[in-house]
């Protein structure tokens, strides 16, 4: 136990002595990962944005996805240390300021300024509703395409590049897109210059009780009740080991198909990782 403590303190030393200040290097190589430098304020991690024209339901789906990615973000060190316990002394290490700051999940209506202002950008509602996801729905591997035979939408996959649909306004999906493929040292430029944004993730439905079903499973994978729809916590948890070590990291696109079943209750439909 000495001997961590011991080690902690050094690194919290080099930080003093290396960094001065919360400015994040240009250069590929960096000598602190995000999450062990001094004087950083990192809020909010997370921002959760409901569309303008969003239904009551909309609202307490948005609400469930915030308490979703703040149970992500407040169980991160514990979460990361299982998986890699070889990052003890990092984690250790880890500046409390920093950490705070990150464990911050904000909510609002969908606005312009939302991108790049958490590390996590969360789009609730479908495109008829959310202007965000109807921008980032042209982007994700598994979209929301108009069912002109019921005048509604339909969650439409291609897998093998064969359309499949799910129409009927109790499927939804829950979509990681990440902004960067692959986070390293390159990283902290870009953060520093004001990309500060990883990834987005679309939590939606054809209609509103398939956004709440995409809410409702969102807080179960990420809060660890729920072990199906693992896929996803794992790609995000990349980003905080990133944070955490400074390792590169690869992230692939995900997808969780959903369908609604009753209050409070969904199931997962099927994941797909691109």
């Amino acid at each position: 136990m000495k001997i961590v403590v011991l080690l902690a303190l050094c690194i919290l030393s080099l930080q003093t002595l290396t960094f001065g200040h919360a400015g994040v290097p240009d250069g590929p190589h960096t000598q602190l990962p995000l999450l062990l430098r001094p004087n950083l304020r990192m809020d909010p991690g997370a921002v959760v944005v409901v569309g303008r024209y969003g239904a009551q339901d909309d609202v307490v789906a948005s609400a469930l996805a915030r308490l979703g990615m703040q149970s992500w973000l407040n169980n991160a060190t514990k979460r990361i240390l299982f998986v890699r316990p070889d990052l003890k002394l990092n984690v250790a290490g880890i500046n409390g300021m920093a950490l705070k700051s990150l464990r911050v999940t904000t909510m609002g209506i969908e606005n312009a300024g939302a991108e790049n202002q958490g590390f996590f950008l969360v789009s609730v509602g479908g495109p008829e509703v959310n202007i965000t996801t109807k921008k980032l729905n042209g982007e994700l591997p598994v979209q929301f395409l108009e069912d002109y035979e019921s005048k509604g939408w339909a969650v439409t996959t291609f897998v093998e590049g064969i359309p499949q649909q799910y129409p009927g306004s109790e499927y939804g999906i829950i979509a990681f897109l990440p902004d960067q493929s692959y986070l390293n040292g390159k990283t902290f430029g870009l953060v520093a210059n004001g990309n500060k944004q990883l990834g987005a993730l679309v939590v939606a439905g054809n209609g509103r009780e398939g956004t709440l079903a995409a809410a409702v499973c969102l807080r179960d994978i990420l809060n660890g009740t729920r072990i199906e729809g693992r896929e996803l916590l794992r790609e995000l948890d990349k980003a905080l080991i990133w944070m955490i070590s400074g390792e590169g990291q690869s992230l692939r696109p995900v997808v969780v198909l959903v369908k609604y079943t009753g209050e409070d209750s969904a199931e997962i439909v099927d994941i797909f990782l691109f």
